[in-house]
């Protein structure tokens, strides 16, 4: 349905339909670029949680694991040929950048499910917890935000540069101050917020006392979240 708006609103705001057959197919590739990859983009949000589900879950199905990571394969693969393939057929500029960011964003983020697909495929051939393993995690999705707060700001870099020592227009301003909006500062701030909030945690966790080798052995308990032997010393 959203890609469908998308497409109707922006074949209306470029005339598609009063274009010359030339002119109209070369600027629908460029259209059809944009909607497929929200497409891919849309499908990463609905694989997402179900490829890590089935990383975390016991499930031994080899179709369903070969489905799920053929399915990530492909949108690891796909969205990163569709933006070499554009840059081959035209001149970089501002507006083919922001175009290409979010299939280069799609790569990024799926290289972030399958590593932690792999993390927990490897904690459950090893029959015991991997420790630290929520550390882990947590790197892996802040790395995934750092390098797409990266894309975003080298984004709005490239548009202020061109802006300055090339032509400036009013719409190509706008679009600049909305892309800063939106994809740097609120992005930025999400992840200050979500780093603070983490370091609080932690503090809390370090706060607490600490139990001996000796008090576990006495106690001879179990984690209640993961039902494991504890081995180390636990808060």
């Amino acid at each position: 349905m959203t890609e469908g708006v998308t497409l109707l609103i922006l074949a209306v705001q470029t005339g598609l339909i009063e274009l010359q057959v030339v002119h109209r197919a070369f600027l629908l590739s460029i259209i059809l670029f944009i909607v497929v990859a929200s497409i891919l983009q849309s499908m990463l949000e609905i694989a997402d949680p179900i490829v890590l589900a089935l990383g975390a879950s016991r499930d031994k199905s080899l179709w369903k694991h070969f489905r799920a990571v053929s399915l990530c394969l492909f949108l690891l693969v796909f969205p990163s040929y569709m933006a070499y393939m554009i840059c081959q057929f035209f001149h970089m500029d501002f507006w083919l950048l922001i175009i290409i960011s979010s299939s280069i964003l799609t790569s990024l983020q799926v290289l972030g499910t399958l590593f932690i697909y792999v993390l927990f495929m490897i904690e459950e051939i090893r029959k015991e917890p991997v420790e630290n393993m929520d550390d882990v995690i947590y790197y892996v999705n802040g790395t995934y935000r750092l390098l797409e707060f990266l894309v975003a700001l080298c984004v709005v870099a490239y548009g202020v540069s061109e802006t300055v020592f090339g032509e400036w227009t009013v719409m190509g301003s706008m679009i600049i101050f909305i892309h800063s909006y939106y994809n740097v500062w609120l992005r930025a701030q999400l992840g200050w917020k979500s780093f603070l909030l983490r370091r609080d945690a932690v503090n809390k966790i370090k706060s607490l006392p600490v139990a001996t080798k000796e008090q576990l052995e006495q106690h001879n308990d179990i984690c209640s979240i993961c039902y494991q032997v504890w081995s180390l010393y636990v808060h």
